[in-house]
């Protein structure tokens, strides 16, 4: 039977089925699931979330007898007291400016080591993957510190360096997915190790197989396919990965509807880790240039993420990412209303439609004008309207380096 509660009806067992909020207004990506603990309960209520339906048939119903009013003041008092810990436990937020001078450093550090691991792992020896634990940590404190700094940094990579850019930006990405999801610090971590060492396996494979511009082979591609139990055999050799890592690891080529490899997984029977890590190796690879075909802007490869949900990918992780990064994700160039082009620098993760952005171009007159910061979701002092469309920068010979936040 659907019931409908109040949120302080809401106990530990049941299980939701409607949070009756659209789903850009909170950050669960799930509308039907059961209530883990009161901690759950506690982030639905800091959501803003003031009432769920509930199936009784799947869960447990509401007890006959309502708790005593001592035990809901002990509720109401605990849940102040672990919101006030959690705010004194949050790193200080910094501007987006600093956060990418840290950023650029800790990606070349994250890069390097990436880079040391296939090189042994290539040359046969053992693969330490516990070098990256620290760097994960760094990652994860930077995301909660400014989460627009890294990943958009990250996917500007160097065209002899794809294997190990792709490696840190993927990490920056699902760090940035599992925050907004609410996920706790230590698999936030795991995560990011999984997706770090997810392609260390292609290290035993032709390079010249994995750059090659032209159509595989069938036989050419179980090659390329075999880099996924290869890379989990090489690590395992030397530690032995959380079984979030190993998910990442093994799950991250698997696809919603069964068409992926190399087990042929559908929908839930993937983990959420395999579910996560395959929206964001697929992303990156598609707004880097490859040696098969040139990079596409973000929001493009957004919107074909969005049209394969519920086929290739989770439809609702998949409208959790777009949340996450932004429809116009920062570093885009996009065009706007009045005809200039425009660098967006800051997400409203509230409207995401309407980002602040930097003019520094006017495509009709195709010339620079002098750079001006202007807040899109402002109805004051916006004399440029609104986003047309998203741009690439090859298209008007823009660097887009230069013209990065900075």
């Amino acid at each position: 039977m659907i019931r409908k509660l109040t949120i302080h009806q809401l106990l530990p067992g049941m299980h939701v089925v409607d949070l009756h909020r659209h789903w850009l207004e909170h950050s669960f990506w799930r509308h039907k699931f059961t209530i883990r603990d009161q901690a759950q309960i506690t982030r639905l209520i800091e959501e803003g979330i003031t009432e769920v339906s509930i199936d009784t048939e799947k869960g447990i119903d509401l007890p006959p007898v309502e708790p005593s009013p001592i035990a809901r003041i002990n509720e109401v008092e605990r849940h102040f007291v672990s919101r006030l810990e959690r705010l004194k436990a949050k790193p200080a937020t910094v501007s987006l400016g600093e956060e990418r001078r840290r950023a650029a450093r800790l990606i070349g550090e994250a890069s390097n080591t990436v880079a040391d691991l296939m090189l042994a792992a290539r040359a046969g020896h053992d693969v330490d993957a516990a070098r990256l634990e620290p760097i994960v940590a760094k990652m994860l404190e930077s995301v909660l510190r400014n989460p627009d700094a890294l990943a958009p940094l990250a996917r500007l990579k160097r065209a002899d360096a794809y294997a190990t850019e792709h490696a840190v930006a993927t990490a920056a990405l699902i760090v940035a997915l599992g925050h907004q999801q609410g996920m706790a610090e230590p698999e936030l971590e795991k995560l990011a190790l999984g997706t770090m060492v997810k392609d260390i396996g292609q290290s035993a494979i032709d390079a010249r197989l994995i750059t090659k511009p032209g159509m595989l082979s069938q036989s050419e591609y179980e090659v390329v396919q075999s880099h996924v139990e290869e890379g989990l055999a090489v690590l395992q050799a030397t530690v032995r990965l959380a079984e979030t890592s190993v998910a990442v690891v093994l799950e991250h080529h698997e696809r919603y509807n069964g068409c992926g490899y190399p087990y042929r997984m559908a929908g839930d029977e993937i983990s959420l880790a395999g579910r996560m890590a395959a929206i964001v190796d697929t992303y990156d690879a598609m707004t880097s240039d490859r040696p098969y075909r040139p990079a596409i802007s973000p929001s493009l490869a957004l919107r074909q993420l969005y049209d394969q949900g519920g086929n290739q990918f989770d439809p609702e992780l998949v409208a959790a990412f777009v949340r996450t990064v932004g429809i116009y994700p920062v570093g885009t160039l996009v065009l706007l209303e009045s005809g200039h082009l425009a660098v967006v620098e800051e997400v409203h993760h509230d409207n995401i439609l309407s980002p602040v952005v930097r003019v520094i171009y006017h495509a009709g007159r195709r010339q620079y004008v002098a750079p001006v910061q202007v807040d899109l979701a402002r109805t004051v002092g916006n004399h440029y309207g609104q986003v047309v469309r998203a741009e690439t920068f090859e298209r008007w010979g823009l660097s887009p380096v230069r013209w990065q936040p900075a």
